[in-house]
């Protein structure tokens, strides 16, 4: 008898495990970064930083955590373990749930534009409707983060509009125009000078990948944030990069990609635009990546970009850096 109560039990929690979907996956990379100023004065710095995401799912309704581990004794801010995003997905009839702490991505309507920062206890839920997807999203207590989205396709187009009461409303047009990739998204501040423009142009010839992309801003506009983009060599949103930030209007870039002996090679090169007296920055970067037969990626970055002095309305020239990254994912 006792066999028997132990062999149900064995099978009993032999089926709840088989119930469950558990996955986890991750990545990992040590970066080595030299950065050289106009004064030949140089700067070497490493970073340590593992990334590991958990996954658990059950019929449509699934949770997610994402955890990065950096070196703990960086002077860096949040070094140590950080929970990125933690949320759980699920449907209520044809009502899809996003619930939790998470951040929107730059490839959404004005990624490129604003800065996708996590929000804590965010609710974004979303359903089709005439074959539009409907979104509504919303922070309980903040506001911050409360918009409406509506996405739908349009004669072989992805049309894109997003309400944010009282702060600005944003158009997107993505699609493919003979062989061209388009992505353009404007952002109508309900404040006065302050709309930016965003667009991305790709175009494949010969084995190599093509693209122009560029960001524009009214005079007096802030309002670009974002600082970890997908696109360009040099941000427009970064207000530690020499307070460019806040004296930026425009941004363009020429880019080229292509496969070299095993290697992908991506050059970038633009301009950051500067309102007043302050020079416009250049910028250049190689980009080349190589999968290694251990499984790991290298990539070797070399970036030269100019620094505008926002103080004296002069450029400090020629900062070099070069990134060493080693990469894995599991």
């Amino acid at each position: 008898m006792k066999k028997q109560l132990l062999i149900a039990a064995v099978a009993a929690t032999m089926t709840s495990v088989a119930m469950a979907d558990i996955s986890i996956t991750g990545d990992a990379k040590y970066e080595y970064k030299s950065i050289e100023d106009a004064n030949n004065s140089t700067t070497n710095t490493g970073n340590t930083e593992v990334n590991v995401s958990i996954k658990g799912t059950n019929g449509d309704t699934s949770v997610v955590v994402n955890t990065e581990f950096t070196d703990g004794s960086s002077t860096t801010a949040g070094a140590g373990v950080n929970v990125e995003d933690m949320y759980m997905a699920t449907k209520i009839g044809d009502v899809s749930l996003k619930m939790g702490d998470f951040a929107s991505g730059t490839s959404g309507i004005l990624g490129e534009i604003d800065n996708g920062a996590r929000a804590t206890n965010k609710v974004s839920a979303s359903m089709n409707v005439a074959g539009a997807t409907v979104g509504y999203h919303t922070t309980p207590g903040s506001g911050v983060s409360d918009s409406v989205t509506i996405s739908m396709p349009v004669a072989g187009y992805t049309v894109n509009v997003k309400e944010a009461p009282n702060s600005y409303t944003a158009y997107g047009i993505s699609g493919d125009v003979s062989g061209f990739g388009i992505r353009l998204e404007q952002q109508a501040s309900d404040t006065a000078d302050s709309d930016v423009t965003f667009g991305n142009l790709t175009y494949s010839t010969n084995g190599i990948d093509l693209g122009y992309a560029w960001i524009s801003a009214d005079d007096s506009a802030t309002t670009v944030t974002e600082d970890d983009s997908s696109i360009f060599a040099v941000e427009m949103g970064q207000a530690s990069n020499g307070g460019q930030k806040t004296n930026a209007v425009g941004l363009k870039q020429f880019s080229a990609k292509t496969s070299v002996a095993g290697n992908t090679v991506t050059v970038k090169a633009g301009t950051l635009e500067h309102k007043g007296a302050v020079q416009d920055s250049d910028f250049t970067q190689v980009d080349v990546k190589r999968s290694l037969a251990s499984g790991a990626t290298l990539a070797a970055t070399y970036t030269v970009a100019d620094t505008a002095n926002v103080a004296t309305g002069t450029a400090m020239t020629d900062t070099a850096t070069l990134e060493l990254d080693l990469s894995v994912k599991f």
